[in-house]
Parts: structure tokens; sequence; C-alpha cells
């Protein structure tokens, strides 16, 4: 691995061989790259101003893009990989179970976000969370109340939030919390770089029965999710299987979105990014023994809000094993 700031540091942290990275001008001398190599490049997140330097600086070289390669090998988490998400996993649960002790009427959105995301950063949440895809960010987790959890927004998520600017439209608000409203509380732990996804609803009160029936179907579709997600099958057999159950309960005009601004997925791959492989969606990724996925069935009711579930599973020969472990029903306070 090559550094340029810090390498005494790099040097005491990385298992690597570390060395000085210099001026790109000398990059083939300094790695004894040899004259037309083959150079595998992330070309999805390779800024191409760096391409164009590493471009002139190689000469000869060849350029290939092995971004989708690198996904699907991450898709699969080795032991010490699946221990960090657990810990994650962990930090997540904490996070949320912390919501009834301060959720309280009239209080902002963003005062109880405060509350969350301060007990996970006490128990070594890094206070970031990487997502791939281009020109997203997220805060360490989506809390919205009531209407304003089911604003849509720009990023790729069932829910939105109008969020604290129009700069970055997403998460809490300045909203005040009402009764008898769901909380939609969708956080991200994350442990030593590893991500665990989770959500839970809140209500002080009694939510309306329409929203009750919603949670419980999302219930129903996420553990029909879990059985389903095993070796054989994969995102596209799940997506289906998800949008199947939907409609049979009579949620298709719910389900991930209302019609025309479906989200197009119900889970995801979690580890060094919030947005890995394998996706439960419209495309052909293996399920596999090892990997880490979030399962996130919710119902979207514009101006009424959401509900639902989501939980990070492990996947193993013998079925998916949830690592998010907090009651899921909803959590009347």
């Amino acid at each position: 691995v090559m550094i340029r700031k810090s390498l005494e540091r790099a040097g005491q942290e990385s298992p690597l061989d570390v060395r000085p990275l210099g001026s790109l001008k000398t990059l083939k001398e300094d790695l004894d790259i040899p004259s037309s190599a083959t150079i595998g490049l992330e070309q999805d997140v390779l800024p191409y101003s760096i391409y164009s330097r590493i471009n002139r600086s190689l000469g000869d070289a060849r350029f290939v893009d092995v971004s989708e390669r690198i996904k699907h090998l991450r898709s699969v988490k080795s032991d010490f990989e699946i221990d960090l998400t657990t810990e994650a996993a962990r930090i997540v649960d904490a996070g949320l179970a912390s919501v009834p002790e301060h959720l309280e009427e009239g209080m902002r959105e963003i005062d109880l976000a405060i509350v969350v995301e301060g007990t996970m950063r006490a128990l070594g949440h890094q206070g970031l969370i990487r997502f791939r895809r281009f020109n997203h960010e997220l805060p360490l987790g989506h809390l919205m109340s009531g209407p304003n959890a089911a604003t849509p927004s720009f990023v790729a998520s069932p829910t939105g939030g109008r969020g604290v600017s129009v700069l970055h439209p997403q998460g809490p608000g300045y909203r005040k919390i009402k009764r008898d409203e769901p909380v939609l509380v969708d956080f991200g732990g994350v442990y030593n770089g590893y991500t665990a996804d989770e959500t839970r609803i809140f209500c002080l009160g009694k939510l309306p029965r329409e929203l009750e029936d919603a949670h419980q179907a999302a219930l129903e579709i996420e553990e029909a999710i879990a059985r389903a997600l095993r070796s054989g099958a994969t995102g596209k057999d799940i997506f289906n299987l998800s949008e199947s159950a939907g409609e049979k309960l009579g949620y298709q005009d719910y389900l991930g979105g209302p019609p025309g601004a479906k989200c197009g997925f119900v889970g995801h791959g979690v580890g060094l990014e919030i947005d890995e492989y394998p996706v439960l969606g419209p495309v052909d990724h293996p399920i596999e023994p090892c990997m880490t996925v979030a399962v996130e069935p919710k119902m979207i009711y514009p101006g009424l809000g959401v509900v639902g579930i989501e939980d990070t599973f492990l996947t193993t020969s013998d079925g998916a094993k949830r690592l998010t472990m907090l009651p899921q029903e909803i959590w009347q306070v």
C-alpha cells in the first residue's frame, strides 16, 4: 500500500507493506510495473482527473474496470468481518433502544436523533457511514415523524425526510413530534468500518389501525424474505417474492413507496459501505453463505408517515440469522 500521509502511522497500523507515495510521474518505476501491463481499476468510484493522471504516468498500460468483480468479492464476508458486523449490530441496537427514554411530545426530530447518535458514538460508532453510490451522502440515520418520513428525497432509500437544509434534504429535521403518529428510526451502526442497518417504529400513544395493520404486513414480508435468503436464490428472486407478498397482502401501492416513486429494492448488502452487494432488487446477484444483508420492507403512506421494519441478517448454509435483535413490533411509549 502506498501512503502519502501519514507514513509513520500507516506503518504502525497496516498489516501490509507500506511504501511512500511520491510523484505519479515515477509510479511505474516505484512499483516496477512492466511495459504493457494490464491494471484493474475501480472505475465506478475513481475520479476521471485521477484516472487521467495515472494513465499519463503509466503510458502503455491497459486499464480494465474491476468494479463489479470487487463488489461481488466483498459481498462474501470473512469471519473477521462478520464479527465486526455483529458488534455494529449491537451498537445500533443500543442506539434505537435509547429512544423510549427520551421520546417526548413536542421535541424536534433532530433533538431525538442527537440522543441516538450520542449513544452509538459512546459505544464506538465511527461517526460516519460510507455510501458508494455517486453523489450520495448519509447522516448517521433517518429519524422522521409523521408525514416527514414519507417525504421523498434524492437518496436511494425507501424514506427521505426534510432534513435541516435544502442542500442536504434528507433525515431528521426541525418538525416537532406529535402523539399518535409513527416515528421512524432508521440508523446504521458502524464498528471498525463495518455496518449494520436497522429500523424500528415508535409511537407516543397509538397508531391508526391502518398503519398498525401495514406494519404487521411488513413483518410478515420480512419473515418470508428471511426464509428465502439462502444459497441458490438471487436478489431478483427475493425482490419478486417481496413484491408478490405485498400484492397478496394488499400493499402493492405502499411497499417501498407509492406508485411512480418506489425505491426499487427491498434490501441490500452492508459492509464497509451501506450499499453493498447483493442488492435485493431486479438484479441477478447470487445469494451465498457469509453475506451480511439488510432487509427493509417498509410501507410508505404520503401524508401519514412510514411503518415497517429493517434488520441485518447473516446468510448461512442453514438459512438467514438475524443480527439486529430488538423487538420488531411498534414501540408504544
